[in-house]
């Protein structure tokens, strides 16, 4: 068998003892009320030598009341950091304006720069030319 083959064949036996566990929930769920959660945490299927590496490497680690307290630490740590979804947006817009606005800022300097330094060498021109004279006697 391929390593394709065989890994697909070891999901699909991996999915079937969950839904039978998934069954078995629910059953039990139905038989003692809404109030109750379902006893253990694992399918009661005896796994096949094939599967059971694969179902070991795959199978979720359960949370024991020791790993709890960490789990909140955890989320206290992340609330501290997190922001308000309005703030949030206000900074966005602040930053998207402030960029456009700085933008035409820039543009309009560029502008500015480019005629000064076009129409400089043409100021130039005209006062290093001869001014003409007017006199009679020239002309």
């Amino acid at each position: 068998m391929s390593d394709r083959l065989q890994e697909l064949l070891q999901q699909r036996a991996l999915l079937q003892s969950h839904l039978v566990w998934l069954a078995r929930a629910i059953a039990a769920a139905s038989k003692q009320g809404a109030s109750t959660p379902p006893p253990g945490n694992t399918p009661d299927t005896p796994k096949s030598p094939a599967t059971a590496p694969a179902n070991a490497a795959l199978a979720p680690s359960t949370a024991t009341a020791e790993s709890r307290p960490a789990v909140n630490d955890a989320e206290e740590i992340l609330a501290q950091y997190r922001l308000d979804s309005v703030s949030v947006q206000t900074d966005v817009r602040k930053g998207c304006l402030l960029y456009f606005f700085g933008g035409f800022l820039l543009l309009g300097l560029v502008i500015t720069a480019f005629y000064f330094l076009r129409t400089r060498p043409q100021q130039l021109e005209s006062e290093t030319r001869p001014i003409p004279s007017s006199t009679p006697a020239e002309r």
